[in-house]
């Protein structure tokens, strides 16, 4: 394992693109402990903003597919060979069910919510107008139902 000192912070810039902005990944990367890179890169504004980019950029990239996914029901996955290498430039197409679609979006802004200006609401809309005037989704936050173990609310 490095050490943390030893690392610049070039090497952490690289090791965070590398890794999309993930400081677990890039850690693994460098060879060195998450909170030790964690912590370099909260006292460093150009780092954060580095990581801050990065994990935007992967979560517009993730919250397009979602999105494509949704309105067309189709996803591509790439081929693999027989080792379960990634064929390069060669994919498939897959259809996705509609109870999959409906629980595809949400779950996945869940997954990468962020400070990043992402929140609790989605809209789905497609140039101002609605996707279809019958189709409604509701999501219900039922955590202020939770009961505690003295059993209050």
């Amino acid at each position: 394992m490095a050490m943390i000192e030893q690392i610049t912070d070039e090497d952490i810039k690289k090791a965070l693109i590398e890794a999309n902005g993930q400081p677990t990944k890039a850690a693994e990367i460098l060879e060195v402990t998450y909170p030790h890179l964690y912590t370099r890169i909260r006292k460093n504004p150009e780092l954060l903003e580095v990581q801050k980019a990065y994990r935007a950029r992967t979560f517009q990239t993730v919250s397009n597919v979602a999105l494509t996914a949704f309105l067309t029901g189709v996803m591509t996955e790439p081929e693999t060979d027989d080792e379960g290498n990634i064929i390069e430039g060669k994919t498939r197409k897959i259809k996705i069910d509609h109870r999959t679609r409906l629980s595809l979006v949400p779950n996945l802004m869940q997954t990468f919510k962020s400070e990043d200006g992402i929140s609790d609401k989605l809209d789905i809309t497609t140039n101002g107008n609605d996707i279809n005037a019958g189709f409604k989704i509701e999501v219900i936050d039922k955590r202020e139902d939770v009961k505690t173990e003295e059993g209050e609310k």
